[in-house]
């Protein structure tokens, strides 16, 4: 019986079309089901949370609002941040949502501050939500797994706090998409990424590596101009707190004023363990450069554009200090680069069961990670890359010599 199960296990059969939508919508109705349980309690319709909790997007409305008020320096002001939205929650008890993305995306924030809160929340949700589903549609074009992705945790974790996670998975998904046949819009997306720059470290090893010209510059210029764009209208005093702000920024990660729990990377793994901070940051600072050798070495090697899109996120992933359960979405984008590659070119043993138990990880990995001081989350970006350095290195050997390899449809999405 064990030995059927491992079988079973090893080589995914189990995992069915008919298996994987059944799941899917099981889930989609499980966290549909918890959505409106909470925006029941929340709104008090019933059971009311007390003391009251709010969403992270809390946060960006307050920057919002003060920039439309002509005061958009003080979203860095931890006093005057918490004061404006325990204003617009309306009750002083209300816990404090800090705000340390850089100016660039406050301008998008004053723009969803013209409507009312709640009103705001769900247009945000819903554009970038229907932004992430374009870009997975046209990545995997098949239901199944549009279906499948859409149960993925971290989308029902990105609505439940109003976080910004669509609208980063969207760029970067949507960067790669574009970038064989659109180089320059391709880039103007990945400029865009300036408003989370931490999510920026691989991209230009993977442009450069990759020689992708047109990109780099139309990626220079969108960043370029939405920093103009960003000093004009908020002016340059804002951009001064918020560096100002960056080592107190700095330290709530890495003190635990947010839980080390709630960080989904090897530096939040570390600490979560006990591990002092040099430590944390040695661990991250050798998985970066480990990201970074493979990213330009594939790059520049230049597989098909699913094998490197591939391996750009998955590195991405893993060398981000600071990524929480909602920034997993981009776990998404790359099952969705690695599906139809693996169907392609043939899935590796275990592969499929790895997959499916991305999906417990994501949900679970925080909860478990709070009661057992044992962190999972490494285990789904460490895996990611793994397998995207199988799927790479198999694509490669298969190309006797350079000269093929540059002939190969790496221009093709799948």
């Amino acid at each position: 019986m064990f030995r059927i199960l491992r079988t079973e296990l090893r080589d995914g059969a189990w995992l069915t079309r008919d298996r994987v939508r059944a799941y899917a919508v099981i889930v989609l109705g499980a966290e549909l089901l918890a959505l409106l349980t909470v925006a029941g309690r929340t709104y008090q319709f019933f059971l009311p949370i007390d003391p009251p909790t709010s969403l992270d997007y809390l946060s960006f409305y307050a920057a919002g609002t003060l920039a439309d008020r002509g005061t958009p320096a003080l979203v860095y002001d931890e006093t005057r941040q918490k004061a404006i939205e325990q204003r617009i929650y309306g009750d002083p008890r209300v816990p404090y949502y800090g705000f340390y993305y850089p100016p660039v995306f406050q301008l998008l924030c004053a723009v969803l501050a013209a409507f009312p809160f709640t009103l705001s929340y769900l247009l945000f949700m819903l554009t970038s939500g229907a932004a992430y589903v374009v870009v997975i549609y046209r990545t995997v074009r098949d239901s199944t797994l549009v279906l499948a992705l859409l149960s993925f945790p971290a989308v029902f974790l990105n609505i439940l706090v109003g976080q910004n996670s669509f609208l980063t998975t969207a760029l970067f998904g949507g960067a790669l998409l574009l970038l064989e046949r659109h180089p320059i819009l391709s880039g103007l997306l990945f400029g865009a990424l300036c408003y989370k720059p931490h999510f920026l470290v691989m991209i230009p090893i993977a442009l450069l590596a990759g020689r992708h010209w047109l990109t780099i510059f139309a990626a220079a210029a969108s960043a370029a101009a939405l920093f103009g764009l960003s000093v004009v209208f908020l002016g340059w005093q804002t951009w001064q707190a918020f560096l100002a702000n960056a080592l107190l920024a700095q330290s709530v990660f890495e003190s635990g004023r947010v839980r080390f729990w709630q960080l989904m990377s090897l530096f939040g793994a570390v600490r979560l363990m006990g591990g002092e901070p040099t430590l944390a940051y040695l661990i991250q600072a050798v998985a970066i450069a480990a990201a970074a050798i493979l990213t330009a070495w594939v790059w520049y090697q230049r597989p098909s554009l699913p094998a490197r899109a591939l391996v750009l996120i998955a590195a991405t992933l893993i060398s981000v200090p600071v990524i929480l359960s909602y920034d997993l979405l981009l776990g998404a984008l790359a099952i969705a680069w690695l599906v139809p590659h693996a169907r392609a070119h043939g899935y590796f043993p275990w592969e499929k069961t790895i997959l499916f138990a991305m999906w417990p990880i994501a949900l679970f990995g925080w909860a478990f990670g709070e009661q057992t001081h044992i962190p999972t989350a490494p285990l789904m970006t460490v895996a990611l890359l793994t397998l995207a350095f199988l799927h790479a290195r198999r694509e490669l050997a298969s190309f006797p010599n350079k000269f093929d390899r540059n002939l190969s449809p790496a221009s093709s999405p799948p």
